[in-house]
């Protein structure tokens, strides 16, 4: 029998500790750890065990120890235990040592493998012994301290050898074979190690199926003297020592015994752990083969790294499983960031830059009366940070608490500012957001599967909160914000509209936050009161604000005084450098204080009126160009690409006082200017293209533009001496955070309005009073009406119990007003114009009439609460619509588009008859005859024009209706604004404002069409076209349009550069949108994609809802139990029988 056939059964250590191994194989290395193991064992440091060494073995593979008595039938030879305490050693030697004769190899086969089976017999009879002793006595601490130290020698031997070289080095002669390894842990995972070089593999297994494995791998190379010296040094130090022909016999035996021992079948699993069968061969010739083996291929990968990369594989597996935890989310909390995932303090940062909150904002959001769902009113100084507060809540109800949130801003342009500004994040978090604002919105909103953020004007919020009611849909909103809550003192309609959503937000009881920002107020308590919610309160402000008031040439500042002469300190006396010309010009040194800050900071002058903007920044823009001019050549490319830009915008025009001023980084800003001016001229202040902005008072309650230094012209709006909240709103634009330490203001005071300054910057704060008794009582009866076309109310006690909960009448004392009188004439009104009806019923068959009589709106009431008409217009729309419906003429748009035209707008309009003539008389003879149809003569204005005076009797508010009406025709039939403002002679603003007013007034007379069975026609014909009249475009550009922030000018570039549809900008990329619209900047890029994939988001929504809707199976056919059942709850059979029992 041939020695190389045999196979001799190793142990080895664990896998997990192979692969820790990653220490070179050395010439002295492995000899050094194991002549250090082979002395410990001479000293005694492992103690002398009369148990056998299958036992010892077995304690290392976690089997317990055996008794004396237990084990007297499985101890070994005599032979065999006088090597005791070398036995942690010879195995490892004699598993490794270079073969004797190959004859007296094959004499000891036999013995072996007779032992072999012996042994096996004998493993068998230990398990069971063992599973018993585990049930009868533990282990002690001694025996545990034995069995340690074995394994210690055990490891030892093993720690500085490189596993893989030595499996490779055996492999290049022999053929290695892994045995399945019962894998305890569920971490022990199946590793292998690809070597592209020489085409070998290891594979480490781990499972209880799997079966044996065999690598082989042929070896040969070329030898070099040098490598052989290399090896004769390798095989000199490895030498052992020498025993006699029967001591190695023996020996074998005992190696054979550790094998068996150590690869046994634990009591656990029946199965063989790390088995190794290996052909031995020349340890020399191995080492020789593997040097030669090394020179021509390393491997690329060692064990330290496998396992390292191992490592980081099952760390990447428990961080997916942690975000798909967070994702589910928990009730309130899912995440270190005031409950929110990690991901949105990350897309804060990467987006907005904030690194972190303020120390107010840290303490806010940790309110506990905020974390248990209660109202809130916070009031801060202007720029303090109130709106990044509002937008963490807003996540956290949409992300954990998975429910809907409503914000309500006050201005359009600033819900299309915040639309624009959340679509990168909504897009990142996967939520929705849709605007309401103008002709935007739908009624009812759709039941979205993804929770949604509604970004609404306080009309239009109103309006969604009444279809949310009506559908008793009020509790999936789970949080509503109002910033700048104290307009609902505002005084009109606006102020009386946010006292009633609230109200009935209130009144339904619904788990509804109220979250309100507000300035500084007087009475805040009564509005604590009305919102049954807290107060928190600070003067924080993240850069310091200095304020001055200049009068004549000396400038002071302001300090806490009694008196006006103690809070004005004389700081200093102004002395530019001024001509009596330049004096002239500008008597209050506006470009002295300008120049002091720019071109390094920026500046912003707020003036009283729209026209005085234009002449500031002309006038200063003039004065540069003869004693500034070096201010012309900051930053000049850029202000040339901004001036191409707006040209382009324009189509081909450009408003002549910006092409002067805009090259000295000045400009003007008011609601002259269109939507795409404003935005430009925006954007440009803020990346600091343009250093100055002379604006109006409606910037300071717009989108936030801070600026270095902040000038008053005069302390007035208009005609209007300024009030304290006014100019704190203006002063508080000072001091941009991040970029300036400090803020300053000056308001220049004239001499005669000196007395008048001390309430303006010492005075009271002012008080905020209830808005619903504006106009002669029309908030009371706006109210009164919805609510109980909602139901909300369907009695007259009801009536007055909801009247009672109202700010108003917290405040009727305060007000000198008796809201029982005021109700009771307010209902009696709507009653009178035929809103609301009363009806009495009898009380149990007697003919007693019941004293609280049922309330209920008549078709018209409805109509005009769910259109949001105007109360003062709702009977005049429906007795337009009513004598339009006679006779309407549908051979142009021109009879349309005056049944849609705002009455609100008319009282701003004076006809300039020359021009009314002239459009009139370019009319064709169709379009005439609507004109008469109306009540427009065109004889009538012929004389107008004329200057005669007419006997006709005309009513005015027509003529003035349609000459509006004329101006939108020509928007129509897409003329550009810049057109039609000057034919008509009106700014391009006011013109541009006419058309979002008329497409909102259309909006909402669609819905009072649809509320009237009567004008089922008008149903038809204005659904498509008020859509198409907030544009105002050609077919092809309506997609474009719908994306938030894109513009005619913006549309018809997209369109030009190859972007037809809302999907081609969604899956565009930001960069490419830069790289084929020239001046458009990267961050207008990425918002214009975003909103475009927020666009798709919500177009799918409302597809798979309108799915969901109609295969939803009636509840009288397919469900007994009372709730109806989508297509994807039914399985075949019940959509098969339904089919044929509906015929």
């Amino acid at each position: 029998m041939q020695c190389s056939s045999r196979r001799l059964r190793i142990s080895v250590p664990s896998w997990a500790q192979f692969l820790d191994m990653s220490s070179p194989l050395t010439s002295t290395g492995p000899q050094r750890k194991l002549l250090g193991a082979r002395k410990r064992c001479s000293n005694g440091s492992v103690h002398d065990q009369e148990v056998s060494q299958p036992s010892k073995y077995f304690r290392e593979s976690g089997v317990d120890r055996l008794s004396k008595d237990e084990c007297k039938t499985s101890k070994p030879p005599a032979s065999n235990a006088n090597h005791g305490k070398e036995e942690g050693c010879q195995w490892f030697e004699n598993s490794f040592c270079s073969t004797r004769k190959r004859s007296e190899e094959s004499s000891c086969t036999k013995n072996l493998i007779t032992e072999k089976e012996n042994q096996e017999n004998i493993f068998e009879r230990l398990e069971v012994h063992t599973a018993n002793k585990k049930l009868q006595s533990p282990r002690t601490k001694k025996e545990d301290e034995d069995s340690n130290s074995q394994k210690d020698v055990f490891e030892e031997s093993f720690q500085d050898l490189d596993f893989l070289s030595h499996v490779e080095s055996i492999e290049s002669q022999n053929s290695v074979d892994f045995a399945d390894t019962v894998a305890e842990s569920p971490a022990e995972n199946l590793v292998v190690v690809n070597r592209p070089e020489d085409n070998t593999q290891l594979t480490v297994a781990s499972g209880k199926t799997e079966s044996h494995r065999a690598v082989e791998k042929t070896v040969g190379g070329k030898q070099s003297s040098d490598l052989e010296k290399n090896v004769e040094i390798a095989s000199n130090t490895l030498k052992f020592e020498k025993q006699s022909d029967s001591d190695r016999c023996e020996g074998k035996d005992v190696v054979d015994t550790h094998v068996s021992d150590v690869l046994g079948r634990t009591p656990q699993t029946g199965k063989e752990e790390g088995l190794v069968s290996i052909r031995v061969g020349s340890l020399r010739d191995r080492l020789k083969r593997k040097l030669l083996q090394n020179v021509g291929a390393r491997s690329p990968v060692s064990p330290a790294q496998t396992v390292e990369e191992g490592r980081q594989s099952r760390i990447k597996e428990v961080e997916r499983e942690a975000a798909i935890l967070q994702d589910e989310g928990s009730a309130d909390d899912i995440g270190p960031f005031y409950g929110l995932p990690s991901k949105v303090q990350d897309l804060l940062q990467k987006q907005r830059g904030i690194t972190s909150l303020y120390e107010w904002q840290d303490r806010c959001l940790k309110l506990p009366s905020l974390q248990k769902g209660g109202n809130l009113v916070y009031s801060l100084p202007t720029s303090g940070g109130k709106t990044l507060v509002a937008e963490v809540l807003i996540l956290k109800e949409l992300l954990c608490k998975k429910r809907d949130a409503l914000m309500i801003l006050p201005f359009v342009s600033i819900v299309q500012e915040k639309v624009k500004g959340l679509a990168q994040l909504a897009v990142e978090l996967d939520f929705l957001v849709e605007e309401y604002a103008g002709s935007r919105g739908r009624f009812p909103p759709i039941k979205h599967r993804r929770r949604c953020l509604y970004i609404a004007t306080i009309e239009k919020a109103h309006s969604l909160v009444n279809s949310l009611l009506e559908q008793d849909r009020l509790d999936s909103l789970g949080l509503v914000v109002v910033d700048e809550l104290h307009m609902i003192g505002e005084g009109r309609s606006r102020g009386a509209c946010l006292e009633a959503t609230l109200l009935k937000v209130l009144h339904a009881r619904a788990p509804t936050q109220i979250i309100g920002m507000s300035a500084t107020l007087n009475n805040i308590g009564d509005l604590l009161s009305f919102l049954k919610a807290d107060i928190f309160s600070s003067d924080f402000r993240p850069v310091k604000l200095t304020e001055y008031v200049k009068l004549q040439d000396n400038i002071f500042e302001v300090q806490k005084g009694v008196t006006l002469q103690d809070s004005l300190d004389h700081q200093r006396t102004v002395t530019f450098e001024y001509s009596p010309e330049m004096a002239k010009v500008d008597p209050d040194h506006l470009l002295g204080l300008v120049t002091e800050v720019i071109p390094q900071h920026s500046c912003l002058i707020f003036c009283p009126t729209k026209k005085n903007c234009e002449n500031v920044a002309l006038m200063l823009s003039k004065l540069m160009a003869k004693h500034r001019r070096e201010l012309s050549q900051v930053r000049k490319q850029e202000r040339r690409d901004l001036l191409k830009e707006l040209y382009q915008d324009g189509e081909q025009r450009m408003c002549p006082v910006l092409q002067h001023t805009i090259h000295f980084g000045l400009a003007y800003h008011h609601s002259g200017l269109t939507t795409d001016e404003r935005q430009l001229l925006e954007a440009a202040y803020t990346d600091g293209v343009l250093c100055v902005l002379a604006c109006t008072s409606t910037l300071a309650a717009g989108v936030n533009l801070p600026a270095k230094r902040v000038i008053l012209r005069n302390p007035y709006i208009g005609t209007q001496f300024l009030n304290r909240s006014q100019y704190k709103q203006m002063i508080g634009r000072a001091g941009r955070a991040g970029k300036d330490t400090t803020g300053e203001s000056i308001l220049i005071v004239s001499p005669k309005d000196r007395c008048k300054v001390w309430d303006i910057i010492s005075g009271p704060v002012e008080s905020c009073f209830s808005s619903l008794t504006y106009d002669d009582g029309k908030g009371i009866k706006s109210l009164i009406l919805s609510s109980i076309g909602l139901q909300i109310t369907s009695t007259t006690k009801a009536v007055f119990d909801m009247m009672s909960q109202t700010l108003l009448s917290l405040q009727a004392s305060h007000l000198s007003c008796d809201i029982v009188a005021m109700t009771k004439d307010a209902l009696q009104q709507l009653i009178d114009e035929g809103l609301v009806v009363q009806k009495r019923s009898l009380s149990q068959g007697e003919e007693i009439f019941c004293h609280d009589p049922s309330l209920e709106v008549t078709p018209l009431g409805r109509a005009t609460f769910k259109g949001s008409i105007d109360l003062e217009f709702s009977t005049q729309l429906y007795t337009d619509l009513k004598k339009a419906e006679e006779s309407l003429v549908l051979a142009s748009h021109l009879h349309l588009l005056f049944l849609v035209t705002p009455y609100d707008l008319v009282k701003d309009v004076r006809p300039s008859w020359m021009t009314y003539f002239k459009q009139i008389s370019l009319l064709t003879p169709v379009e005439l005859k609507v004109a008469e149809l109306i009540g427009v003569p065109e004889a009538y204005v012929a004389k107008k024009a004329s200057g005669q005076v007419t006997r006709q009797v005309v009513d005015e508010f027509v003529v003035k209706r349609f000459y509006l009406t004329l101006m939108l025709y020509d928007l129509w039939r897409q003329k550009s604004l810049w057109e039609v403002a000057e034919k008509f002679d009106q700014p391009r603003g006011f013109i541009q404002n006419l058309l979002s007013g008329t497409a909102s007034f259309g909006s909402c007379v669609y819905h009072f069409c649809q509320e009237l069975e009567e004008f089922w026609a008008y149903q038809e014909l204005l659904g498509t076209f008020v859509k198409r009249l907030a544009y105002c475009v050609s077919a092809e550009l309506l997609p474009l349009m719908e994306i938030s922030g894109v513009k005619l000018g913006r549309a018809r570039q997209l369109y030009s550069a190859g972007f037809h549809s809302t999907a081609q900008v969604a899956a565009a990329d930001p960069e490419t949108l830069v790289r084929a619209i020239k001046q458009i900047p990267r961050k207008v890029a990425r918002q214009i994609v975003a909103s475009a994939k927020l666009l798709l988001n919500e177009k799918a929504e409302a597809l798979l809802q309108e799915v969901e809707d109609l295969v939803t199976v009636p509840v009288d056919r397919m469900t007994s139990q009372g709730s109806p059942r989508s297509l994807s709850q039914l399985n075949d059979m019940d959509i098969f029988s339904h089919s044929f029992s509906s015929q």
